[in-house]
């Protein structure tokens, strides 16, 4: 993996869990240092698991907490839509990076993933975007400064793996292996089941129970991303934001109804 000084750009963050957590300040430091202007746009609290939420039904606050920095009251979404069509930088970022994610964002967990939905929009609105998610080691512990500096040192790289139709989403391991692995995406299902409360005549409640979880991994050969951090090493998925439409039914469906 090529290492070294990047060139400088301006970089807008955002994540998912808030703005006050490690994994984006974490960030912040490291590009700050690295001499990139550094803008953030973050929600207010944790907004987790919002995919591509986006708020509709009212005004959205932002609230400057430093000299280019704001949190704000919709969701990862909105800190992207609005921090860019709102006009409240006086041009575009070079760059989104989204996170660093508390946790991992690996294989269909993306669909639910407010970093990578961030880093989706980003992408729609015309601009170029990471998403950077780091698992916990044994003792609920992060690398958040280590795994922020590779991405710093190693930025033009990974940059220029990018277009103008997918998102770069990288997954670090706890004490990861610095070595790179392009990953294919599998499929993660849960088996969490939702536990019943009742509460009289009028309803109950629903609490979902923490299951099983169980992995289908990429078809071919191809090592999932999972597999990757499991091994200790940075997985690495370069991801396209349109959704794939299935091309043979497509085909099936023009015979059928043609």
């Amino acid at each position: 993996m090529w290492s070294g000084k990047s060139n400088e750009m301006t970089i807008l963050l955002v994540n998912d869990d808030g703005y006050t957590r490690d994994g984006i300040r974490a960030l912040d430091r490291a590009f700050t240092r690295a001499g990139h202007e550094v803008w953030v746009v973050s929600p207010s609290s944790n907004r987790s698991a919002q995919s591509h939420a986006m708020c509709l039904s009212g005004p959205i606050r932002m609230t400057r907490y430093g000299t280019g920095r704001y949190h704000c009251s919709g969701s990862p979404t909105d800190c992207i839509l609005y921090s860019i069509k709102g006009g409240m930088f006086p041009h575009l970022p070079d760059l989104v990076v989204s996170g660093i994610n508390h946790g991992y964002n690996c294989s269909s967990d993306i669909l639910y993933s407010g970093t990578c939905s961030a880093a989706s929009e980003a992408v729609l609105q015309g601009v170029k975007a990471i998403a950077v998610s780091a698992g916990p080691d044994a003792d609920g512990r992060y690398e958040f400064d280590r795994v922020a500096s590779f991405v710093c040192d190693n930025l033009d790289a990974l940059v220029s793996l990018l277009d103008d139709e997918c998102f770069l989403n990288l997954n670090f391991p706890p004490h990861f292996k610095e070595k790179v692995e392009a990953a294919s995406l599998g499929r993660l299902y849960y088996g969490d089941v939702p536990q019943r409360s009742d509460e009289g005549e009028d309803g109950f409640t629903l609490q979902l129970v923490e299951g099983e979880t169980k992995r289908t991994l990429a078809s071919a050969g191809d090592r999932t991303d999972i597999e990757v951090c499991d091994d200790g090493f940075i997985a690495l998925s370069v991801v396209k934001v349109n959704p794939a439409v299935d091309e043979a039914a497509h085909e099936r469906a023009r015979k059928l109804f043609g």
